[in-house]
């Protein structure tokens, strides 16, 4: 099965290199890329994926990648030691954080991108807009707030950088990683095309991460018949609970 894989890969790439040879002056104002599959399948044995992102660009030109997952609001908690216990002391709720972000490049971004271009685009782990859904909090220091939330996504394998290869100049290549607890929605792939400093165009590709197997089934029957999944759900605890009363009594 692998060996098939590698092989519809090794196909794919031959193809999308004879396709963008094709391709008029025109269109080389983007920077094509494919990607080795555009959806992951999670079930319950799933323990990660690579997929390989690969394209084409001309050779003084500079590539970077940027995946973003899924939005989700986000509460960030303060928490202080008092009389030997600890204690929330605030908590910053922030609006549409993405919950995955990968960055892959072949060198610092900041040697790459002016400040201006990286913080438009919000390219680099510093430069992704943290917004307070509370527009009181928009009026004190975040940044340590901020720097919380990167780090616990990097703990958890969920923001990280990619390395990025140039092959004879022009064919470029990275691998991305999407660990076990990557979680399920569109992502967006985004390929800049840079040169001097700033942007000179991007493409972009998209990613679905889904539920596969009966743990998807299961998912998909709860959505869609909430009522009857959660009759079904206490009609299971109820037999669950007497059949392990019933062992106890035995013993």
């Amino acid at each position: 099965m692998e060996v098939k894989k590698s092989k519809f890969l090794y196909y794919k790439i031959i193809i999308f290199i004879s396709i963008i040879c094709l391709i008029e002056t025109a269109y080389a104002q983007k920077a094509y890329f494919d990607l080795s599959q555009n959806e992951i399948g999670i079930d319950t044995g799933f323990k990660g994926q690579e997929l390989i992102l690969f394209g084409l660009a001309e050779p003084d030109h500079g590539i970077i990648v940027v995946v973003r997952g899924p939005e989700e609001n986000l509460t960030v908690r303060n928490k202080k030691r008092i009389l030997g216990f600890w204690f929330n002391t605030k908590s910053v709720i922030y609006s549409n954080i993405p919950k995955v972000y990968f960055i892959s490049t072949y060198d610092k971004i900041e040697k790459l991108l002016n400040k201006n271009e990286r913080y438009e685009n919000e390219i680099g782990f510093k430069n992704i807009k943290f917004i307070p859904k509370d527009q009181k909090d928009l009026f004190i220091d975040l940044t340590k707030w901020n720097d919380s939330i990167v780090k616990i996504q990097k703990r958890n394998n969920l923001y990280k950088r990619f390395d990025l290869k140039f092959v004879d100049d022009k064919l470029f290549q990275t691998r991305l990683y999407f660990p076990s607890n990557v979680p399920t929605g569109k992502y967006i792939v985004t390929t800049y095309r840079v040169k001097n400093s700033e942007i000179i165009s991007f493409n972009n590709k998209l990613i679905w991460v889904n539920k596969s197997g009966i743990g998807n089934k299961i998912f998909l029957f709860a959505q869609r018949n909430s009522i009857l999944y959660g009759i079904g759900t206490i009609i299971i605890a109820i037999i669950l609970g007497s059949s392990a009363a019933l062992i106890f009594r035995k013993l």
